[in-house]
């Protein structure tokens, strides 16, 4: 029979790992006022569903959680559902409300309760594995590309303090992080709307400084505000790692001009041709949009020849989403679904083929690889001698892994492993 345990809570997060930073601090404040934290949701008194509102797969996601939810709530699995997070923002409470009356608590996200950049570090409940941890340097964005409904959502950009930044990553490194993973809407905007306009680059030599920190991941770069000096810290070979995460959404300038993203498809191609010469074994993310409104098969042709071109060692795409509120929304001509859809098969096997080729590259190699668990199989039940770690090449959650074959490893620790073979997109190596 349930039996629902007083003043216990879960939390569920959806979308991105900016959300996720919002749940941590929501799990803390929670356990601040007397409530007991439990990974699982069953017979919890309280569950917090953390929504995604960026898109309307997102909530279309999140719908399908809280349909999920009631039915727990009415056998008594559960006790009440909250409800918070980037969707009530995106749609509003009173209709959500009205669909959903079995949730007990709404709370809309708001830009002016979220922390500005001089308030102190919000303590957080490290949701992720205990050496990993996500480091936000600034929320909201100024950028307005006419696809994106984030600043709507989260606001203007708002850069934290170098010491708020450092104060975090410092109190991280002594709760056991090895690996930071840098983000923002925009990281390489941050510090442009402080009083001293400190750079990037700078502050990220700081964050190499702080003692237990082994490795640091920039995520959410962008080509127009990528300076030297951010290249010559990756090319220094110190903890900041030699990946990098740069969503570039189309190759093509008109394309570029009508998302609004203020940059050309020339000065992107410089920019790539100047991190691959001067980095040593760059691995280089990004991302796409595929059928934005004009996009002809000339337009699509373009960007296949892009990736080709360049090779990116991590990609994903996406089909085009018309989200209400955004310039694009409006926008004429749509792409037909099945165009899209087409595009979006072909544009998924050049960027997969490119992600196996490198994969395939790393084959007899002996290679750093950090492990995050044991291997488990479809039963929930560890693999005691098979685990799952991952390369620079690899940002927890989004990227490939490496399965590794060892003894008593240990999650967080840094082992040599020699690949043996590739599973897909994924490595298969052995602890040497």
């Amino acid at each position: 029979m349930p039996n629902i345990q007083p003043r216990t809570f879960s939390v569920i997060s959806l979308g991105c790992p900016k959300n996720l930073v919002d749940s941590e601090q929501y799990v803390f404040s929670l356990k601040q006022n007397g409530l007991e934290f439990q990974t699982n949701i069953e017979n919890c008194e309280l569950v917090v569903l953390n929504t995604c509102g960026f898109l309307q797969s997102a909530r279309n996601e999140a719908r399908e959680y809280l349909q999920a939810l009631i039915e727990l709530k009415k056998n008594k699995t559960i006790g009440r559902i909250a409800v918070r997070g980037c969707m009530t923002k995106a749609e509003g409470i009173e209709s959500l409300a009205q669909e959903f009356p079995d949730v007990d608590e709404w709370s809309a996200f708001s830009p002016e309760q979220a922390p500005s950049g001089t308030e102190l570090a919000v303590p957080r409940h490290i949701l992720t594995e205990k050496h990993v941890a996500y480091l936000r340097i600034a929320d909201g964005c100024n950028r307005r590309c006419a696809f994106c409904a984030i600043p709507n959502i989260r606001g203007n950009f708002r850069s934290m303090t170098e010491n708020h930044v450092l104060d975090e990553a410092k109190w991280l490194a002594e709760s056991g992080v090895k690996e930071l993973v840098v983000i923002a809407q925009e990281t390489t905007f941050w510090g442009s709307d402080l009083p001293d306009k400190p750079k990037l680059a700078d502050l990220l030599r700081k964050l190499e400084t702080i003692d237990g920190i082994r490795w640091i991941r920039l995520m959410y770069t962008y080509p127009q505000y990528f300076e030297d000096d951010l290249i010559d810290l990756f090319a220094a070979g110190g903890k900041l790692l030699p990946y990098i995460d740069m969503p570039l959404q189309h190759a093509n300038d008109e394309m570029l001009k009508t998302m609004n993203r203020r940059v050309t498809k020339l000065e992107t191609e410089r920019l790539l041709e100047k991190l691959r010469t001067r980095i040593d074994h760059l691995v280089l993310r990004t991302s796409f949009i595929v059928g934005f409104p004009g996009e002809t098969d000339a337009m699509f042709t373009e960007l296949l020849h892009f990736v080709e071109q360049w090779k990116f060692e991590r990609a994903s795409a996406f089909a085009f989403s018309p989200e209400s509120g955004t310039p694009a929304y409006q926008f004429k001509p749509r792409v037909p679904a099945k165009t899209i859809d087409r595009r979006l098969e072909q544009l998924c096997k050049v960027m997969r083929k490119h992600t196996v080729a490198w994969a395939s590259q790393q084959k007899g190699k002996i290679l750093q690889v950090q492990i995050d668990g044991n291997f488990m199989d479809e039963f929930g039940r560890k693999e005691p001698q098979l685990f799952i770690g991952r390369t620079v090449a690899d940002a927890p959650d989004v990227d490939s892994v490496v399965y590794v074959t060892g003894e008593a490893l240990v999650p967080g620790s840094l082992i040599e492993c020699e690949i043996l073979d590739v599973n897909e997109v994924d490595l298969v190596g052995i602890a040497v």
